[in-house]
């Protein structure tokens, strides 16, 4: 079995005209990333200051109460988001024949799409920490609404919400198409953020980090198949 998948491996990269060597080292890179990502994520959450309620207000003077700790999650979040972004292209590469491919292309693809958008809606936290510390709280809350209004800023957070979070499951079901992972591991990745926006909490997070198995499972098989590489 690992002599056959070390000929394909090697057969694929030579039909590329990729190196060897430098699919080795991406496939391990994209294998930890689909790992450290989901971890990452979790750390962001859990650091994440608490807020009395959902209103813009609450929302910027839990910012602005603890810039430190707004920081360090603020940064977990947008790290994770960049090595999810790596791991949804390095995961295209697992697909061997046609079986899944195209899915699998499409779910990659528009799995990093929003993975990118997501990195720079972060910025928004820095911003918030500043306004919240060196303005009123209702002229802080106006420039929030305000920026928030702007239709490009709706057109971007929608687009980092549709194509960031279904991305991953349709490249999860190409990825179980093509006999990559098991099936049950698609409809499992639908669940990290509802666990995060239902649970909330010690709770959510904890079960978050269980829910995100399929990120796991697909970092493990970029692992896998890199050592298999010659």
């Amino acid at each position: 079995m690992s002599t056959t998948a070390s000929v394909t491996t090697t057969t694929a990269a030579a039909s590329t005209g990729a190196d060897p060597t430098t699919a080795k080292v991406l496939g391990v890179l994209g294998g930890l990333s689909s790992i450290a990502a989901p971890l990452l994520f979790v750390a962001g959450a859990a650091t994440s200051p608490p807020q009395e309620s959902p209103a813009a207000g609450d929302y910027i003077a839990s910012l602005a109460a603890d810039p430190t700790l707004s920081g360090i999650s603020a940064n977990l979040f947008h790290f994770s988001w960049v090595l999810f972004a790596f791991a949804a292209l390095a995961a295209t590469g697992l697909v061997r024949g046609r079986r899944g491919r195209a899915l699998t292309l499409v779910g990659g693809l528009a799995a990093a799409f929003g993975s990118i958008q997501f990195t720079g809606l972060l910025y928004s936290d820095w911003v918030n920490v500043a306004t919240g510390n060196n303005l009123a709280l209702a002229d802080a809350v106006t420039v929030f609404e305000a920026v928030n209004a702007a239709p490009s800023i709706a057109f971007w957070l929608l687009s980092a919400k549709v194509f960031g979070l279904l991305g991953f499951p349709v490249l999860y079901a190409g990825l179980a198409r093509a006999g990559v992972i098991s099936w049950w591991l698609v409809p499992l990745s639908l669940l990290p953020m509802v666990a995060f926006g239902v649970l909330g909490g010690a709770l959510g997070i904890a079960l978050a980090v269980v829910l995100y198995a399929p990120s796991y499972v697909v970092g493990l098989r970029l692992v896998q198949r890199a050592r298999l590489a010659r």
